[in-house]
């Protein structure tokens, strides 16, 4: 009990939050451990000297990556979109303001006692390793019903989609700019030509410089795709990494996940299987919008083009975080098109049921379709 005292008032005197009874009792707690007045005097000085080398903007970053990895364990989401996210889109480099809440202090000290336990964590690891070199895995991810907006060490800006993850070593940015996505994010990357950015999937490999996209990877959805606003990327598959695909601006990829493999006996044969796997399009710009369909959920629209009523509902589930249930086999194939902004979970189960003729029952988190 006291060892978690200890580390919860550094945490506090580290985001300059304790009050001067709580650096006493942390002072005086640290007298009755030696072994842990040790360890603390050395968190401090690793904290000092990033501090000292750290710019602030540096270091605020690094604050806030601390603060998502921490709203991973939460119950409830602790970021989400404001609606002036329409905006923010359209600027670059421009970071999104999060309200503040009666919690503010709490987050702060939080975020401070977050990044206590990764510090001692690494200072414990090089003990039991003796120093052998392990690159630790960094993790931002969301919950069903709340989106994120959070910036690379480089500077890219990555918008995170409902129930999504995004993990980097912390190698990211050395030799090579790599991140391991599931679910939905759209990146506007920093431009580097020493440094590609990479974005690894289940089934693909979306390779940039500098560049603003989206890429959707949902472990339950038949088809992965990444959809180009400027710039230009490289796709390569897992199953056949020599092929390469060139994405001009407005071009849409879209991988069939159930093909898992590309006939290499003949050439002939990978053209054909080849046309089943990867489809090319373009992406759909909504013209009562003006904006195109596939990025629209960064501006806190949820966008339909006609899509199959099955994914509709994947995606409402993990938009308003609720489990829908679908009677109604014959129904999956019914295609939806419109643009819900701000809307309760009630009016889009209205439009899609009175344009199907269906009905709907909500009882708390689950919705029942027949």
């Amino acid at each position: 009990m006291n060892e978690e005292r200890i580390w919860l008032l550094l945490s506090l005197q580290l985001s300059n939050e304790a009050t001067p009874e709580e650096i006493t009792e942390l002072e005086a707690l640290l007298q009755q451990h030696p072994g842990l007045d040790v360890k603390a005097k050395r968190i401090i000085n690793i904290w000092q000297s990033k501090s000292e080398t750290v710019a602030a903007d540096t270091t605020q970053a690094a604050f806030d990556r601390h603060l998502q990895r921490l709203s991973n364990q939460l119950t409830a989401p602790a970021l989400q979109f404001e609606n002036a996210m329409a905006e923010e889109i359209q600027a670059e480099g421009k970071v999104i303001p999060i309200k503040n809440t009666h919690r503010k202090w709490y987050w702060m000290a939080a975020g401070a006692a977050a990044v206590v336990v990764i510090l001692f964590s690494i200072l414990s690891n090089n003990n039991k390793i003796n120093k052998a070199t392990k690159l630790a895995e960094n993790t931002v991810s969301t919950k069903a019903g709340s989106k994120s907006k959070i910036q690379l060490p480089d500077g890219t800006q990555v918008w995170l989609n409902a129930d999504s993850k995004i993990e980097y070593n912390e190698n990211f940015n050395v030799k090579l700019r790599e991140v391991k996505l599931t679910g939905e994010a759209f990146f506007d990357v920093v431009k580097n030509k020493e440094k590609p950015f990479v974005i690894h999937t289940t089934q693909m490999d979306v390779k940039v410089l500098g560049t603003a996209f989206n890429v959707r990877s949902y472990p339950d959805e038949a088809t992965t795709e990444t959809a180009l606003l400027r710039g230009a990327v490289e796709v390569s598959l897992h199953n056949n990494p020599e092929k390469k695909y060139y994405l001009k601006p407005n071009d849409k990829l879209v991988l069939n996940n159930n093909i898992t493999a590309i006939a290499d006996n003949a050439a002939a044969q990978q053209d054909s299987a080849d046309k089943q796997l990867v489809k090319m399009k373009k992406v759909h710009i909504d013209k009562n919008e003006n904006d195109i369909t596939e990025t629209m959920w960064v501006k806190n629209k949820l966008a339909f083009d006609n899509e199959l009523l099955e994914k509709i509902l994947a995606e409402t589930e993990r938009w308003y975080n609720v489990d829908i249930e679908l009677k109604n086999e014959k129904v999956k194939s019914f295609r939806f098109t419109s643009v819900f902004e701000n809307k309760p979970l009630t009016d889009v189960l209205e439009a899609l049921c009175l344009a199907a003729h269906l009905h709907y029952q909500v009882k708390g988190s689950n919705v029942t379709i027949w």
